[in-house]
């Protein structure tokens, strides 16, 4: 059944509700240091400086020095002197900005930690790109020898290997926001897993003359 993009929409909006809500706000800083250890253990530590470097980069330019943080914090948390001043706000400090404040600073550790998992995507896509090619165009050649000696396209092949690369692509983009421990080693399997779909769709093409 073809997944609508509406339904992945909702998803994703689900998974950010779930986060504002329920996650505690020391939970992502915790799973970051998890998936560092792994990531040490397996890529080294080299490879985890490079990361890191890259999403402070990424966080400070577009979360910091745009203004965002502290606009968030602005708008969502008035200072003591904004609740003093206000009839009936004042008692609020105790609970509710409180609560704001730490679900603003929960969003911003999600953020950061999509982030780290993109720049973990970035050193897996140039070795990816080596399966890629080699993928699409065995692929092509699989095409071509079929008009050639009337072998059979499947459609259904075709249809499945675009949906899967689509539910891969669109699961591990909503991964990368998940407040869970993501092992490393799962965005290369699914990129690699993208890449054999890829030729699968090439090779299925429906013939023309």
């Amino acid at each position: 059944m073809k997944m609508p993009l509406w339904m992945v929409a909702w998803v994703f909006v689900l998974e950010i509700v779930v986060i504002l809500i329920f996650i505690p706000g020391d939970w992502t800083r915790k799973v970051i240091a998890e998936e560092r250890v792994l990531l040490q253990s397996s890529l080294g530590i080299e490879t985890v400086h490079w990361i890191e470097k890259k999403s402070n980069d990424w966080y400070q330019t577009t979360i910091i020095d745009s203004g965002l943080y502290k606009t968030a914090f602005h708008v969502l948390v008035p200072t003591d002197e904004e609740r003093n001043n206000s009839r009936g706000m004042a008692d609020m400090g105790d609970w509710w900005f409180v609560w704001v404040n730490s679900r603003i600073e929960a969003l911003a550790d999600v953020i950061y930690q999509f982030y780290t998992r993109t720049a973990l995507f970035l050193i897996w896509a140039p070795y990816m790109l080596i399966l890629l090619f080699p993928s699409i165009y065995d692929g092509l050649m699989n095409w071509r020898i079929k008009r050639s000696n009337f072998a059979y396209s499947s459609p259904v092949i075709h249809r499945y290997s675009v949906r899967f690369t689509f539910y891969l692509v669109t699961g591990l983009v909503i991964a990368f926001f998940a407040p869970i421990t993501l092992n490393p080693i799962i965005i290369p399997v699914v990129m690699m897993a993208c890449c054999v779909l890829v030729g699968l769709t090439v090779s299925n093409f429906q013939k023309r003359v």
